[in-house]
């Protein structure tokens, strides 16, 4: 008996696995995704890869134009995507230009080769972002990250609630703040980076302001 209900079980499963399969197709069939809706519309998502492309416009400026965070943007852009125009040959002026220039990347060493990729990427690179401390627990650090090394989902966007900037939260800092909470150690560092933490988050410059 144990085991014909066992193999009933299983087939159960199974059953209701392929059903799953065979809604989901149907909905793609259908122009239908899962998931949760998208918090822009598919013009916005056009309009925000426009300026992105432009390079006149960084990512908390198109985000503040959109009315949406920071993440948002960044989960839609399509930042990999770089101009034809080539960087002016820099090199050829000095002679004994070093092969490591601001514009590299301090995380992954990658350096743009355009001039709209070296727009975005002084852009990029203006943004901190806090990971855990994989040496020390209970700390964080601070990175600067181009598109090439730029942390996936989850992220989590720690805004100023006067002019809306600030860091990024990568990973488990990420998933705890978007349960309402910001751990320890994130409010540590906003402290010695002389935030307010309480009763509003606030840059510091907008924290002495309030001052």
């Amino acid at each position: 008996m144990f085991g014909m209900l066992s193999v009933l079980a299983e087939f159960q499963r199974e059953l209701i696995a392929a059903n799953t399969r065979d809604g989901l197709a149907a909905a793609r069939a259908r122009g239908r995704k899962g998931g949760r809706p998208s918090k822009l519309s598919p013009d916005q998502i056009a309009l925000a890869q426009r300026l992105y492309d432009a390079g006149e416009h960084t990512v908390a400026q198109i985000a503040n134009m959109l009315k949406v965070p920071r993440t948002t943007i960044y989960g839609h852009l399509n930042t990999r995507r770089m101009d034809s125009a080539p960087l002016a040959q820099e090199s050829a002026v000095v002679a004994d230009q070093p092969a490591r220039t601001p514009r590299t990347c301090p995380t992954c060493g990658h350096e743009p080769t355009t001039r709209a990729e070296a727009a975005h990427q002084r852009a990029d690179l203006a943004v901190t972002w806090l990971h855990p401390d994989p040496h020390h627990r209970g700390t964080v650090v601070s990175r600067h990250h181009c598109r090439h090394c730029e942390p996936g989902q989850p992220a989590f966007d720690i805004a100023c609630s006067v002019c809306g900037d600030g860091p990024v939260l990568a990973g488990a800092l990420a998933e705890q703040a978007k349960n309402g909470h910001l751990s320890e150690p994130v409010q540590r560092w906003l402290t010695a980076a002389e935030w307010a933490v309480t009763p509003d988050l606030l840059c510091p410059g907008h924290a002495y302001a309030a001052d």
